[in-house]
């Protein structure tokens, strides 16, 4: 299977004929962890036989009962690119993944007074976390979106609380994804720093155990990483970095798991 192959795969290759749908309740932060908005949203999926076609639709319920919907197509002929899926919505983005769930959709270049962002996705059994940071025109934080999806229904489990400190010893492995599809081999990683950035970037701690590290703005001409994770249960965590070079160009996208360590007694 080619790399262009794999990553369609990756994407929808679970998809059915019959709508898959995910649940959502979409709450947008400003970076100093203020509630801007809350909604809910329910992103659905299925394909034609072959799975050559997607059809991607989105209901949104917003806090004042009005509702809205969204709908696309995505041709795998036109849409499965040698770089990424382009989704219609906005073609100047790309979507990649690894396998088990771990994706993201993200901006390819950062460009100069135009809006940039990228989300990261979480997939741990029926649930689905994404986080999606936003940049304005000014290439200023706007917004942090935390996006918690459910599998087939609305969930009234309440979201968990943040995590901020972790205790034990962690291992964790990781992979890397070139601009070109390419996946490198695994490579183990000794210990679990939630601040991977040492501090270049802004720590958000978010409900649900999701850590966030995002640059407060972006420049033209230096380098930066754009990263976040989750708690997905008490013994595993789960994070995406994207890598941009000085150029403001997508360079990497690394996926990582850390599971936590005990002691044979």
């Amino acid at each position: 299977m080619n790399l262009q192959e794999q990553n369609w795969t990756n994407l929808f290759g679970n998809y059915t004929l019959e709508d898959t749908a995910w649940y959502g309740t979409w709450t947008l932060y400003s970076l100093s962890q203020e509630v801007i908005n809350s909604f809910q949203c329910v992103r659905s999926f299925r394909t034609n036989e072959d799975k050559t076609l997607i059809f991607h639709k989105n209901n949104y319920i917003y806090s004042d009962g009005s509702t809205e919907e969204k709908s696309w197509q995505l041709e795998k002929q036109t849409c499965n690119q040698p770089d990424g899926l382009v989704h219609s919505s906005i073609p100047s983005m790309r979507a990649l993944s690894f396998s088990e769930g771990a994706s993201a959709w993200l901006s390819k270049t950062l460009e100069p007074e135009k809006k940039f962002g990228v989300e990261l996705f979480f997939l741990y059994n029926h649930w689905r976390t994404s986080v999606a940071i936003i940049y304005a025109e000014n290439h200023e934080t706007e917004r942090i979106t935390h996006i918690r999806e459910h599998l087939g229904s609305f969930t009234v489990e309440p979201p968990g609380s943040e995590v901020k400190e972790i205790d034990g010893q962690w291992i964790g492995k990781k992979q890397y994804m070139a601009p070109d599809l390419k996946i490198s081999d695994t490579e183990p990683i000794p210990e679990l720093i939630l601040d991977p950035t040492k501090a270049i970037n802004k720590t958000v701690f978010l409900p649900d155990g999701v850590v966030v590290n995002t640059p407060e703005n972006l420049e033209i001409g230096q380098e930066f990483q754009i990263v976040a994770g989750r708690f997905v249960s008490p013994t595993t965590f789960k994070r995406l970095t994207a890598k941009y070079n000085v150029f403001g160009n997508f360079e990497l996208l690394v996926s990582e798991v850390f599971h936590r360590q005990f002691e044979n007694k």
